[in-house]
């Protein structure tokens, strides 16, 4: 199980290998990443892409 799997349902904020930072609720989950919701859409962010993440 992945760690960021502990905070479905929770706003995080999560840095990408490319340097963006998407902020949303964790939606969902896949065998290769997470499924991020914010206001305006739905964003799949592969686990090896993830550098940094905070819930708040």
């Amino acid at each position: 199980m992945h760690p960021i799997m502990r905070h479905r349902g929770r706003r995080v904020e999560i840095r990408d290998c490319h340097g963006r930072v998407h902020r949303g609720v964790v939606d969902g989950f896949s065998s290769g990443g997470v499924f991020l919701r914010s206001a305006f859409s739905v964003v799949f962010i592969p686990f090896f892409a993830i550098v940094f993440f905070f819930p708040f």
